[in-house]
């Protein structure tokens, strides 16, 4: 009887092993990456993990080709796939080659125009104290004492106009006593429903970030609302905020209009908290405030989230690049690289 035992068990042994051998065989092949975008005559290299011997090739090499090791050149504006084999199994990856990198690769390209000079004819003179963007804004709100919207970067107007005091205790009326001084055209304070309408005309996207944000909820954000409605941009608005009470609120009140969430730690734990509760709170946008925080597995943790999901600022090429290839939605600019 016990001889039997020992026959039996040898034979269950002896079969998994030969099972751990065949899914070692037939690995899994994934790639660091969801795409490969790479600029006509340039290389890009993508990760290739697969345990054992493999074969690669594009589907269209007259638009790129690419090397055992993952390097893609490409060779003409177009699109094609990487094919990967390994045994039975095979892996695709798409591959998208750009003439140029152009603002209508990316949802948002600005930068700051508080701290930098305005290209010339873009930006009419009330527009003095905004961020402009390619394809969009992103512009501070503060909700001041009297309940007027200012578009305003600081709280203190010091270092854009030059004088004492404090956003908060402006009105509409006397926002005309403090000029943005880094315009040679002496630009007001713009409010936020001459910011919307201007925006509106030129189609972009308008990124709202609420300045103080527990102040808003209520009265002010619904004052926001009006303002979005009245200048018709509801579907062009996102509204940006830190304040998972501020998401929440707009998500109940008016589903209609998006929200999102900056996280700006460097905890890959508290990240992912973030994004889930983000999302609980009815958030379509997550934004990365650390550059470090970008990967492959975050983006596409967002996107499991239902999010949105991109990088709050960067400044090169090859960052851009970098989130195009993780599947990053959107990107902003301190200066316009392209």
């Amino acid at each position: 009887m016990k001889k039997l035992r020992r026959t039996v068990f040898a034979g269950l042994f002896l079969c998994l092993l030969i099972l751990a051998g065949s899914v070692s065989v037939h690995a899994e092949i994934h790639f660091d990456r969801a795409s490969v975008n790479v600029l006509k005559g340039k290389t890009r290299k993508v990760r290739i993990f697969c345990k054992g011997k493999y074969s690669i090739a594009t589907t269209n090499k007259s638009v790129a080709t690419v090397t055992h090791s993952g390097k893609v050149k490409g060779k003409r504006a177009g699109n094609c796939e990487i094919v990967v084999t390994c045994g039975t199994e095979s892996a695709r990856i798409p591959v998208h080659v750009l003439r140029s990198l152009r603002a209508g690769d990316i949802l948002f390209v600005g930068h700051r125009g508080d701290q930098k000079k305005y290209p010339e004819n873009t930006i009419p003179s009330f527009m003095g104290a905004l961020n402009y963007g390619a394809d969009g804004v992103e512009f501070d709100v503060h909700l001041t004492n009297s309940g007027d919207l200012l578009v305003f970067h600081d709280r203190s107007l010091s270092r854009m106009c030059g004088k004492p005091g404090d956003i908060q205790d402006l009105t509409e009326k006397t926002r005309a006593d403090y000029p943005v001084t880094k315009n040679k055209k002496r630009a007001l304070i713009p409010t936020l429903e001459e910011t919307l309408r201007y925006l509106k005309s030129r189609n972009a996207v308008a990124f709202i970030h609420l300045k103080n944000a527990s102040r808003f909820i209520g009265r002010g954000t619904d004052l926001v609302v009006q303002c979005i409605r009245a200048c018709g941009m509801e579907e062009q608005s996102v509204v940006f905020n830190s304040s998972y009470d501020a998401i929440l609120y707009f998500h109940t009140h008016y589903p209609e209009i998006q929200s999102g969430y900056c996280y700006s730690g460097s905890s890959l734990s508290e990240a992912h908290a973030a994004m889930r509760h983000a999302s609980d709170c009815g958030a379509s946008w997550f934004y990365f405030f650390d550059k470090n925080m970008i990967s492959y597995s975050n983006i596409q943790f967002a996107h499991q989230c239902g999010l949105k999901a991109g990088l709050y600022r960067t400044r090169k090429k090859s960052e851009i690049f970098a989130l195009l290839d993780y599947g990053a939605d959107f990107t902003m600019m301190y200066r316009r690289l392209i």
